[in-house]
């Protein structure tokens, strides 16, 4: 198995896991916050706004730039 596939399968894994967080979230109503809850409390600020542009640009550049 070649780097790539192995970062690729990493990436798969955290992605479901995020999924399944947030799912199991919605679910039982405690525990940790949905994301949609997580990211309306980080845009609440500037530098929550800040950085939640600079991980869409990052995510952006390192997955759709190719």
């Amino acid at each position: 198995m070649s780097a790539r596939n192995i970062l690729i399968t990493g990436f798969i894994v955290i992605f479901g896991s995020m999924v399944l967080v947030d799912l199991v979230s919605r679910r039982r109503g405690r525990g940790p916050q949905p994301v949609a809850t997580a990211l309306t409390a980080a845009m609440r600020t500037p530098l929550g706004r800040v950085l939640v542009l600079g991980w869409w640009c990052w995510i952006g550049y390192h997955f759709l730039a190719r």
